[in-house]
């Protein structure tokens, strides 16, 4: 799917969530899902875990994400997600999910799908599966945007504090490092223009948003990992609009922690 996307509309958020194969560990319960902090994560007991979300509704489906521990390490090494209007899955096709474990994050465009039941498989590292934020639902699309992928960079913000005596030596209290993303969303449509803005007031400062920038690695090399995050707006996007026909707007995402 070229061209930016945006994953906000979580259906996860609101899902009756229960384990059909496998256990939770109860020190790292399912419910850490709808956590929107990655650190608060799931671990089940064993490598292999079957987790059902209901929700509740028929919703259309076409986008599936993950998110591990930003300050530990990926806890999964292969992940499934079957949908259906029912909770017989016999019949549905299992979607494999594109996984990084050196980037921390994973996702798939899947066929769209007017579901109420998920299945979602994780299989683990070893001894447990360990995962933090699943996203599902619709993705918002800028096809156009695919224009202004060079505008956009990705790196990280050391934590760390470092002072020094007057002899020049270091005293580094060392702690994690937070992915950034930022670039310009330029050539917006009217309605495009609209849709993000209503996007962006909904979530603000307070509320994590998903986004993909290079889902087909045309900027750079493992550009659809590289270029994906899950975090907050560092601000509020501002918005300017080029000679009245389309619209930009600088962006900047600190991955949530």
């Amino acid at each position: 799917m070229s061209g930016i996307n945006f994953f906000s509309d979580n259906y996860v958020d609101n899902a009756v969530m229960s384990i059909t194969t496998g256990a939770e560990n109860t020190q790292f319960p399912l419910g850490n899902l709808q956590n929107e902090s990655p650190s608060n994560k799931f671990r089940s007991t064993g490598n292999t875990v079957v987790i059902q979300l209901d929700l509740s509704t028929t919703r259309t489906i076409d986008t599936i994400a993950v998110v591990g521990d930003p300050t530990g390490t990926f806890g999964v090494t292969a992940m499934s997600v079957n949908t259906s209007v029912t909770t017989d899955f016999s019949l549905s096709t299992a979607n494999a999910i594109s996984l990084s474990s050196e980037h921390n994050i994973g996702y798939s465009f899947i066929t769209s799908v007017s579901h109420r039941f998920v299945e979602i498989t994780l299989t683990g590292t070893g001894s447990y599966s360990e995962m933090s934020n699943i996203f599902v639902g619709e993705k918002i699309n800028l096809s156009q945007n695919s224009l202004s992928l060079g505008t956009f960079r990705y790196g990280y913000k050391d934590k760390s504090t470092i002072r020094r005596n007057r002899y020049g030596q270091s005293f580094i209290d060392t702690r994690n490092l937070q992915k950034f993303l930022a670039g310009t969303l330029e050539y917006c449509t009217k309605d495009e223009q609209e849709e993000l803005d209503d996007m962006f007031i909904r979530h603000s400062r307070n509320k994590p948003i998903w986004m993909v920038i290079d889902p087909d690695s045309e900027a750079i090399n493992e550009g659809q990992f590289k270029l994906a995050t899950y975090g907050y707006l560092e601000e509020s996007p501002r918005w300017s609009a080029t000679g009245g026909q389309t619209y930009n707007a600088a962006l900047r995402i600190l991955g949530a922690v």
